[in-house]
């Protein structure tokens, strides 16, 4: 038995009329009659009743029809969910994720990803719209409809340039971004409250890569993630560990790609 005598016969019923289920498939009509009675044989017992006004269904073929939906709805299932895997995994996330966690367990498939860097507040509405399929966030959201696929935590510490033996916090500037729920942000808001430092210190630079690099040439602090490049940890101030929470819809099927927690 083959697909195509499924979708066949399903159309004969529909259009309740070998020539128009015919005319509906672009083949002759006795093609289709041809497949019909082939069909009958393999089965062996007539699916059709036939008259002058069109066919009917046999209790044969009443079954019959029942598992063709049945077949042809898996088969749909099927080919929507191979094209959902092939299309490029789509993940939203912050910056400093992306820089610092995420580019270096996608580089050498990057062009399986789709990317795309907002600031923490905007990314659950990119998961809630369909238009990613996973966010990597620093906020726990506490909502049904979301999935916790993982957790890990990424080490925050207040970096300086390296060599720098020397600070004096009163003097510095500290470098942050504008994302109001940033916890680099909300960390040195913090540590300039808990030491009695004016808030006037704060210089708000709204790219990761860039306070790393006034960073690295002493021009200031800024509490980042730790990676052992360019920067170095003020060890008078204490390393933190800060949890890095993967979310998806707990409505969608697409498979999560494994190396992006390796």
């Amino acid at each position: 038995m083959e697909l195509n005598d499924l979708i066949i016969f399903k159309t004969v019923v529909t259009e309740g009329s070998i020539s128009k289920a015919a005319k509906e498939l672009g083949y002759v009509q006795p093609n289709v009659t041809e497949r019909i009675k082939r069909l009958e044989e393999e089965l062996e017992t007539p699916l059709l009743h036939r008259t002058n006004k069109g066919v009917t269904l046999l209790p044969s073929g009443e079954i019959l029809l029942g598992y063709t939906n049945k077949i042809l709805k898996l088969l749909e299932e099927a080919r929507n969910e191979i094209q959902l895997e092939n299309k490029p995994y789509r993940i939203g996330t912050s910056q400093a994720i992306l820089l610092n966690y995420l580019h270096t367990r996608i580089n050498e498939n990057v062009t399986d990803f789709q990317l795309y860097m907002e600031n923490s507040s905007r990314l659950l509405p990119l998961l809630q719209s369909q238009k990613v399929d996973m966010i990597i966030t620093y906020l726990n959201h506490q909502d049904p409809e979301l999935h916790n696929v993982f957790s890990s935590t990424i080490s925050m510490g207040l970096l300086k340039t390296k060599g720098k033996t020397t600070i004096d916090f009163s003097k510095e500037v500290f470098f942050v971004n504008h994302d109001t729920m940033c916890p680099y942000r909300n960390r040195t808001i913090e540590f300039l409250e808990e030491q009695k430092l004016s808030k006037n210190q704060l210089q708000q630079v709204d790219s990761y890569s860039l306070i790393k690099e006034l960073v690295a040439h002493g021009q200031g602090i800024a509490f980042l993630p730790i990676d052992n490049k360019p920067l170095e940890v003020i060890k008078t101030v204490a390393v933190k560990p800060l949890p890095v929470y993967f979310f998806s819809s707990s409505s969608n099927r697409k498979s999560v790609p494994r190396m992006i927690f390796e």
